[in-house]
C-alpha cells in the first residue's frame, strides 16, 4: 500500500516540479523582453494571418475525431458519428488543457460507458489514442529532425544533438511498424492482452497524427511575426521537440514547458518577440477551445438533464 500511494504521488508531484521550474524559466525570459518586442510580438501577425491561424485549429479539432474512430475500429465496435464527435471534442479540448488523466480520460470513460462499452474496452480504446499520436510524431519527428536538425542554444547541454534524436525516433517508427507487420499475438500488458494493430490501420494512425502535428504546427508558424525569417521546416522542428517534451512531463497542457522550449529554440531565428506569438498561439490551441469545450459539455448536461426529467414525467 505505500509503495502503492508512493508511485500515486510520486507522478503529479514531479509534474507540478517540472511546471514551477518551467514557468521560473519562462518568467526569466520574459524579463530579457522590452515591452516594445512583446508589443510587435502582438501587433505584428496581420488579421488575415490570425483568422487563417484560427480555421486551421478548427480544423485540426475536427481531425481529431479520427483518433477515436481508429481506437474505435481497433476495438470492433460502432459509434453514430455525432456520438464519437462529442466524446472527442470534449475529450481533446479538456484534456489539452486539463492533462489526459484529469480530463481526457474521465471524458471518453464518462460517455463511452454510458454508450455500451466496458471498462476493459474504454482503457484500450484511450491506450490507441495515444499510440496513434505517437506513431505520427515518431514518423514526422524523425524524418524532419533528420533532415532539419536544429542548432541548440548554447546554454541548453544535451548528450546528443536533435539529429540524432531524429535517427532514435525514426527507429522507433520502423520498430513499431515492423512489430504491426509481423507480429499478430496478444501481448500481456497489464491485465489487459493487447494485439498489434494491423499494417494497413498503423498506417493510417501515423498519416493522421502526421496531418494533425502539421496543422497545429502550421497555425504557429502563422502567428509568428511577419517580418520574421525563419523557415517553417525550422518552426515544425521546434514545434515537434516541444510537444514531445511537454508530453513526457505530464504537466497538464505543458503550460510553461511549451512556452519555454518553443521560445528556447526560436528566440535566435525569431527574435524576442516570439514570446508574444507563443502566448497567442496558446489562446488560440489551447484556451478557447477549452472555453467552447466547457460551454459544450454544460449544455449536453442540462439538455441530458432535461430529456431525463421530461421522461419521468
Amino acid at each position: 500500500m505505500p509503495k502503492r500511494k508512493l508511485r500515486a504521488i510520486a507522478g503529479p508531484a514531479f509534474a507540478c516540479l517540472l511546471f514551477l521550474l518551467a514557468i521560473k524559466l519562462l518568467w526569466r525570459e520574459a524579463h530579457e523582453v522590452t515591452w516594445a518586442d512583446f508589443k510587435g510580438g502582438f501587433t505584428g501577425v496581420p488579421a488575415i494571418y490570425l483568422g487563417i491561424a484560427t480555421f486551421l485549429i478548427a480544423l485540426n479539432y475536427g481531425l481529431l475525431i479520427a483518433y477515436d474512430l481508429l481506437a474505435l475500429r481497433y476495438i470492433c465496435r460502432s459509434l453514430p458519428l455525432r456520438r464519437v464527435a462529442l466524446v472527442s471534442f470534449l475529450g481533446f479540448t479538456l484534456g489539452n488543457n486539463l492533462g489526459t488523466f484529469m480530463a481526457g480520460a474521465p471524458i471518453r470513460y464518462r460517455f463511452y460507458s454510458r454508450w455500451g462499452l466496458t471498462a476493459r474496452q474504454i482503457v484500450v480504446l484511450i491506450s490507441i489514442c495515444g499510440l496513434t499520436f505517437w506513431s505520427g510524431l515518431w514518423f514526422l519527428g524523425g524524418v524532419v529532425l533528420v533532415s532539419v536538425p536544429i542548432t541548440l542554444p548554447a546554454s541548453v547541454q544535451l548528450p546528443f544533438g536533435t539529429q540524432t534524436l531524429g535517427a532514435i525516433l525514426l527507429c522507433l517508427a520502423t520498430g513499431y511498424g515492423a512489430v504491426c507487420w509481423l507480429w499478430h499475438k496478444p501481448w500481456p500488458i497489464g491485465e489487459l492482452h493487447l494485439r498489434p494493430p494491423g499494417f494497413g490501420l498503423m498506417v493510417v494512425q501515423a498519416s493522421v497524427a502526421a496531418v494533425d502535428l502539421l496543422i497545429s504546427a502550421t497555425a504557429l508558424y502563422l502567428v509568428l511575426p511577419i517580418e520574421a525569417a525563419v523557415p517553417f521546416a525550422h518552426v515544425l522542428a521546434a514545434y515537434l521537440v516541444a510537444i514531445a517534451i511537454s508530453l513526457l512531463t505530464q504537466v497538464p497542457g505543458g503550460l510553461g514547458v511549451l512556452e519555454v522550449i518553443l521560445v528556447t529554440l526560436l528566440k535566435g531565428t525569431v527574435g524576442d518577440s516570439v514570446l508574444a506569438s507563443v502566448l497567442i498561439f496558446r489562446i488560440l490551441y489551447y484556451v478557447l477551445p477549452l472555453v467552447f469545450g466547457m460551454i459544450t459539455l454544460a449544455a449536453h448536461e442540462i439538455f441530458s438533464g432535461a430529456v431525463v426529467a421530461r421522461r419521468a414525467d
